[in-house]
């Protein structure tokens, strides 16, 4: 533990020390960004490993801050505007989704507007709050597989935005655009961050009413695939298939079976999973309280 909280303590005063020994114009070198940015992933990859939560939440947020800074010194760096994309959706989803969910809206818009930034460093026109969504559909026919991760973030924090203004007709508008980014990435590589896609579509099919494309099959099938490809591994996943689809289809054998999954943990859970699996722990037992009120 006194490891960890050194090492937190540490990778920012490190970073810091760095930052100063160089001015504005100097910060924009390739060199500089070479040595800053292995930094700040390194120490976002070590706290997605850390299971106490009190010290993730808060290196997190510290990391975060920083990564703004180095942002506003650095506006073109893709890789930072993709890092600050997952970083401030993971928080949200994470710390603030079903606790905060005024302060989670604002992260997730946050999150989203530094994907579009490494979108539109890209192709331009991702900017633009002008297009249709033909339009937004042909720029995505744009972009390349190593734009993967700034796409898969940038509409993983869109939907997750959208889903917490669920009575703005303007936000329910914009869901055709995130779902079109997401299935860009599972037509390229549906494996993406342990099988994200098809837990993304699995969800989405069981959140929404049929009347506006909710299908419950569809919604079975991507879960399935994704449980099967990743679901030992991936705890966050189960409970997305408990607590949208078994409840959607009022199946109490398959919620409660894949709660006691996801409390049982992944023994061989990879380490940028830690955090994420033990948060999944924790709701999956509220989740479980729950039974008795939802069948």
């Amino acid at each position: 533990m006194w490891i960890h909280i050194s090492r937190f303590i540490i990778i920012p005063i490190l970073t810091a020390i760095v930052l100063s020994l160089f001015n504005g114009c100097a910060m924009r070198s390739s060199l500089t960004i070479w040595a800053v940015r292995p930094v700040l992933n390194g120490a976002i990859q070590s706290l997605l490993s850390e299971t106490d939560l009190e010290i993730a939440r808060t290196g997190l947020e510290a990391e975060l801050k920083l990564l703004e800074g180095i942002i506003l010194t650095c506006p073109e760096d893709r890789q930072l505007l993709v890092l600050a994309a997952q970083g401030f959706t993971g928080y949200a989803m994470m710390f603030l989704d079903g606790s905060e969910p005024e302060r989670a809206r604002l992260f997730y818009e946050r999150g989203r507007k530094y994907g579009i930034r490494a979108l539109s460093l890209r192709v331009r026109e991702f900017s633009s709050d002008e297009l249709t969504l033909k339009d937004f559909n042909k720029l995505i026919n744009k972009l390349k597989r190593n734009d993967i991760p700034a796409v898969y973030w940038t509409a993983t924090a869109w939907a997750q935005r959208i889903n917490l203004e669920l009575t703005s007709t303007k936000s329910l508008s914009e869901s055709p655009r995130a779902t079109s980014l997401m299935q860009w990435v599972l037509d390229n590589d549906p494996s993406f961050y342990y099988s994200g896609p098809l837990w993304f579509f699995g969800t989405y099919y069981s959140s929404i009413p049929p009347m506006l494309g909710g299908n419950p099959e569809k919604s079975r099938q991507y879960f399935e695939d994704a449980n099967k490809a990743d679901g030992e591994y991936f705890l966050w996943g189960k409970l997305l298939y408990a607590r949208y689809y078994a409840v959607q289809v009022l199946d109490k054998e398959l919620y409660v079976t894949l709660l006691n999954d996801v409390i049982n943990g992944a023994p061989n859970e990879p380490d940028d999973l830690g955090l994420i699996n033990k948060i999944a722990i924790i709701k999956a037992k509220e989740l479980l309280k729950e039974v008795d009120e939802l069948f």
